[in-house]
């Protein structure tokens, strides 16, 4: 028999008619070269802001696509696996040293939103397996998400993490029921969301006004059926043994799977019978195929790169992208990322939407920065900063719960909240967070090559020669600062407290010391903390 077809879904309530979207300005002055880099980048270096203005955004994101992928694992394999949370000290010097620039970001967005947490138990020592699970996310960055879905699912510390990896079939005579985690988390926060979505982004609402669920309790159920009859590969016993396997995808146990049928969301039921194989393929199929699919992923994906209150006809317009790229292909992750950088909002929203446009940058990315604007020859290889989590109140792959390091739909009390606007990185910035970070970009540019070196040779001293030698030149050091941390968009306030610096350091004896503390300065600047 083969499965009933899924109802159709209902239609948006009041939709917004999809525009086509105007050609937006190439990136040929510095400012909008440094834009682009903002939002695809761990941070701009100034050979990156000329690559950028001489490519344009359209050339410049073709490049980065077509660039290999730096994993994860490969390095992790060379480096120190024993030491505990080694897998953060690879994270950076991808970050910091790759090239493929565009794929490490989208892979840190996918991150925030497919997680998994080292911060967990049996995870946090499986530093291999948890590199592995990001290379997947890295892989497939601009690929399908189908593809993506089915690979993070079938991924031992995403079985483990939330607990589909031996998730057995029901039984009354030991009141067994199927775990629901994994199919509770991959629809509400992998894929569908909980209320259905125009193409907007706006809750579709019946009758009363009230938003209308995604699905119900019978689905998540019906969900947990589906994921049943998965271990490790090349277990041995189901319940027991030794032979555990964190790099490859899980294999069936047909003996474990439910075999009963599935209800799943629209009415949509898979017969009893099938193979664990033939259920989580239909089961993903009828996921990814979900209207929903794109206004939940795509809005997020924005937050993470561009905006943090994007507007309807933004998430609209890239939400037809990834409906269809344009070759009839549904879910194609590099069409949308492209699209997403590529709107006109994205490349002008800062002129034409000044008051909501934008973003806190996550402290991750505020270090991230100063250590690619001045990068050094080399990375030590003692390098050792695992304390991450600790000075940024967040880490890559560490998320204190399965819902990231904050929501998306966070919002501050006070004048944003009463406007409606969301700003998701302040949940984590408190008196505590604030100070910790300050000292963390403090320390990073305290230790550069002119000024002071790290002795134990475990962190990253910054090159700051171009800046030194600048250092006696005040409209010289403040327009290249200018430039290179902010795009030359610095305000006139900002550039006064940087000359009142140059006032009170005078002497040339002074010029390294001017130069770093300039370099501070303008990194703990609201205008540096605030991405636009």
């Amino acid at each position: 028999t083969e499965p009933t077809e899924p109802t159709e879904p209902t239609e948006p309530t009041e939709p917004t008619e999809p525009t086509e979207p105007t050609e937006p300005p190439e990136p040929t002055q510095a400012l909008d070269a440094f834009r682009l880099l903002d939002q695809a980048t761990y941070g701009a270096r100034m050979e990156d802001i000329e690559t950028a203005q001489r490519l344009g955004a359209e050339g410049w994101i073709d490049w980065q696509m077509s660039l290999p992928a730096t994993l994860m694992l490969p390095a992790m394999q060379l480096a120190q696996p024993d030491r505990w949370y080694e897998h953060i000290n690879v994270w950076w010097r991808n970050a910091l040293t790759s090239e493929d620039q565009l794929r490490q970001r989208v892979a840190y967005a996918l991150s925030q939103i497919f997680v998994v947490s080292a911060d967990a138990d049996v995870v946090a020592r499986q530093r291999l397996g948890i590199s592995n699970y990001y290379d997947i996310l890295a892989r497939n960055a601009f690929g399908d998400f189908r593809t993506l879905l089915e690979e993070i699912t079938l991924n031992p510390v995403m079985g483990h993490y939330l607990s589909m990896k031996g998730n057995e079939r029901a039984d009354a005579s030991s009141n067994l029921q199927p775990d629901e985690n994994y199919a509770r988390e991959v629809l509400q926060l992998f894929s569908v969301g909980l209320v259905e979505l125009n193409t907007d982004g706006s809750a579709k609402l019946d009758s009363n006004g009230l938003p209308i669920p995604t699905y119900d309790q019978s689905v998540v159920e019906g969900f947990a059926r589906v994921f049943t009859g998965w271990h490790f590969a090349n277990r041995q016993n189901f319940r027991w043994g030794k032979n555990v396997d964190w790099i490859s995808p899980m294999t069936p146990w047909t003996r474990f799977h439910e075999p009963g049928e599935k209800l799943l969301m629209n009415g949509y039921v898979i017969p009893a019978g099938r193979t664990p194989e033939q259920d989580l393929e239909l089961a993903l199929d009828h996921i990814a195929s979900h209207p929903n699919v794109g206004p939940f992923i795509v809005r997020q994906l924005i937050q993470r790169l561009v905006t943090s209150n994007p507007s309807p006809r933004y998430i609209q317009d890239v939400v037809a992208v990834f409906n269809n790229d344009g070759q009839g292909t549904r879910g194609s992750l590099g069409a949308t990322v492209k699209a997403i950088l590529m709107h006109p909002e994205a490349r002008t929203g800062h002129l034409t939407s000044p008051t909501t446009f934008g973003k806190l940058k996550e402290p991750v990315l505020r270090v991230s920065q100063i250590w690619r604007a001045f990068e050094p020859d080399q990375i030590p290889d003692k390098f050792n900063y695992i304390t991450t989590a600790t000075e940024l109140a967040q880490a890559p792959l560490t998320s204190p719960t399965v819902f990231n390091f904050y929501r998306p739909d966070f919002m501050l009390p006070g004048a944003t909240g009463d406007a409606g606007l969301v700003a998701p990185e302040f949940e984590i910035y408190d008196e505590s967070s604030v100070t910790s970070i300050t000292r963390r970009l403090l320390a990073a540019s305290l230790y550069n090559n002119n000024f002071a070196t790290d002795v134990s040779q475990t962190t990253i001293s910054i090159d700051i020669s171009r800046e030194a030698a600048l250092g006696s030149d005040r409209e010289g050091l403040i327009s290249h600062l200018d430039t290179l941390l902010l795009g030359g968009s610095m305000s006139d306030a900002l550039r006064s407290e940087l000359e009142t610096l140059f006032d009170v350091r005078q002497g040339a004896a002074l010029a390294v010391l001017r130069a770093t503390e300039a370099i501070f300065l303008v990194l703990m600047s609201p205008e540096a903390a605030v991405q636009q």
